[in-house]
């Protein structure tokens, strides 16, 4: 590893926890199983081809509920060329049948298809990628500039650029097409949505939030965002699907990280965007949302006034009036929404990296998000050669866009407690590479409780 990208990387690896979390004390214990499952209770019929495995209840979830690892889905991100591991994993169902996916920090380059050790690679700090069909390398189509496909022999065979650069960045062109990687200021994926615009037709609108690298001990500062929007037409390739039809650099200069994750309220003409507020050791959920379906309309922040009135106001909130506008009193991060007959549905990671993920539930999408429930637990330890321990789960994220019958589909990211473990070490590039989970039975959550 050359000493420019080392530099990058330990500046990116410090960034990584957040400011006022504890550090975590990993203990190697054995992985034990939990009961098994009971007699009485039937799980989903399956086909085996999906490659679905299923976890047993450690103890704690509802007895309805059926977890399962999908190893197909794992397997396409057990990659050996090109992309190779990223955090950030989001996901956006197209018109046409294809997926859209983003990626934060990635890596590119080459990894031992035997050892599965990660080997010289660069960092792009964010990465995009259509999926054509079903969980196969050949239904992929990456979207980052590579540097160099054609000489193997090369340091940086198969390394790529960032796809979108934050304007404040200080590279030059030239350091850009050598294959150096921004620093200093970078673009975060939020979440996307599709707008049907009247005048264009589908159009792809993707938030990025940018982030300030600069400050130094670890603190990476939410700045701006940009919205970008994409042709949808045409078909992946052929240099016009997924080309930028705008760049609003200047969209948002709150730095309050609104829209990292969505709902689309299509009857009632909204997009529903939703963020965290961390004060010290909790971190709780915050709503906007848009006045039309199109992400570029005006936006409402949906507030607790000082008399402990909600309202939706059009100026952007204070750190004061976020703090006192928490759609749900429980602390958890990544806070996604989805909606069956009727009822929302919340689910979000315990705070900070835990492994327990919850649901809450509201009659409206902007809460408020009560009655917790446990959904399920991450596994202690990860699948893959080498180390299998994890420093923490983190970046737990749904995947609507990959359910096949209403099953909620989960990623999630981990790094290894030690930093060199990603690199040039048996299993070293099955860390920070997304892992999929799939979880049968979780609408039937409440039935228990009502």
């Amino acid at each position: 590893m050359n000493k420019k990208f080392l530099s990058l990387y330990l500046i990116v690896f410090a960034v990584a926890t957040l400011v006022g979390c504890t550090k975590y004390d990993i203990q190697e214990v054995p992985y034990e199983d939990g009961p098994a499952m009971p007699e009485t209770l039937t799980p989903p019929a399956l086909n085996p081809e999906w490659g679905l495995e299923l976890m047993y209840n450690e103890g704690g979830q509802a007895d309805c509920v059926f977890v399962y690892k999908d190893k197909k889905y794992d397997q396409m991100f057990t990659r050996t060329l090109g992309w190779n591991g990223g955090d950030g994993v989001l996901t956006t169902a197209l018109p046409d049948g294809n997926i859209y996916w983003t990626f934060n920090d990635s890596f590119y380059g080459r990894v031992d298809p035997v050892t599965r050790a990660r080997y010289n690679s660069n960092f792009p700090r964010n990465s995009v990628m259509i999926q054509t069909g079903e969980q196969s390398d050949e239904n992929l189509v990456w979207l980052n500039e590579f540097i160099n496909t054609d000489n193997p022999d090369a340091s940086n065979y198969y390394q790529a650029r960032t796809h979108i650069r934050h304007p404040k960045a200080s590279l030059s062109e030239g350091q850009i097409q050598a294959g150096d990687i921004d620093q200093d200021f970078v673009y975060w994926a939020g979440d996307a949505t599709v707008y049907n615009d009247p005048a264009r037709g589908n159009v792809l609108q993707m938030l990025w939030t940018g982030v300030d690298l600069t400050q130094g001990g670890g603190a990476m500062i939410n700045i701006d965002g940009c919205l970008r929007e994409y042709s949808l037409e045409g078909t992946p390739g052929d240099g016009t699907y997924m080309s930028v039809l705008s760049t609003n650099y200047d969209f948002k200069q709150d730095g309050q990280g609104y829209g990292s994750t969505m709902f689309e309220d299509y009857e009632e003409g909204h997009v529903y965007l939703y963020t965290t507020k961390q004060d010290g050791f909790i971190c709780r959920p915050c709503v906007a949302r848009t006045t039309t379906l199109d992400l570029g309309s005006e936006w409402e922040y949906y507030i607790r006034n000082v008399e402990g009135e909600w309202v939706w106001q059009t100026q952007v909130p204070t750190d004061e009036e976020m703090l006192r506008s928490y759609v749900s009193e429980y602390s958890g991060s990544m806070p996604w929404v989805v909606e069956r007959d009727g009822m929302y549905y919340m689910f979000m990671e315990g705070f900070p990296f835990g492994r327990d993920v919850y649901m809450y539930r509201s009659e409206t999408p902007y809460g408020p998000f009560v009655d917790r429930q446990l959904l399920f637990t991450l596994p202690k330890t990860l699948d893959k050669l080498g180390d299998v321990y994890q420093q923490r789960w983190y970046m737990i994220n749904l995947q609507e866009s990959l359910s096949r019958d209403g099953e909620l589909v989960f990623s999630t990211n981990s790094d290894p407690v030690n930093f060199w473990d990603n690199f040039n070490r048996e299993g070293s590039a099955d860390f920070y590479r997304p892992f999929f989970f799939r979880v049968y039975g979780w609408e039937n959550v409440y039935n228990d409780v009502e």
